[in-house]
């Protein structure tokens, strides 16, 4: 039986992806829900978006990823906008159409929720594939 710490020496760049990914999802979520009182909902998801976003790629490109080049960030730029594409459609559903324009903390954190973890997993597996892994 392997220990968590095997575990986690296996597979460092993804917990080291997931840990950065978790702190720009807090930058996300606390700017995007400032910012509702400000814009629409779309507009202020957006923003909390692109804030996670930049902290994101700098944490990632030195710890995760092996340095930062033009390709990384082209790499990255173009799988971050189609994940925010997916998250903005994701959040217009489930907060204008399924809970009908709704206000309140958990309409909020369901919508959000389900535009964080469903673009995770996509953008993860993306970049695996095409940005070379930190030597370990």
């Amino acid at each position: 039986m392997k220990t968590l710490t095997d575990l986690i020496s296996k597979h460092k760049a993804f917990c080291w992806y997931f840990f950065i990914s978790v702190l720009a999802t807090v930058a996300d979520v606390v700017v995007s829900r400032l910012c509702e009182s400000l814009f629409p909902i779309v507009i202020a998801n957006t923003i909390g978006v692109v804030a996670g976003f930049v902290l994101q790629y700098f944490l990632c490109t030195a710890k995760v990823y092996a340095g930062s080049t033009k390709k990384t960030a082209a790499i990255f730029f173009v799988t971050w906008l189609g994940a925010l594409l997916l998250a903005d459609g994701i959040v217009y559903v489930v907060r204008s159409i399924i809970f009908d324009n709704a206000d309140g903390i958990l309409y909020y954190l369901i919508g959000k929720g389900c535009s964080i973890a469903i673009p995770f997993f996509i953008t993860y597996f993306i970049r695996k594939k095409l940005i070379p892994a930190k030597e370990t």
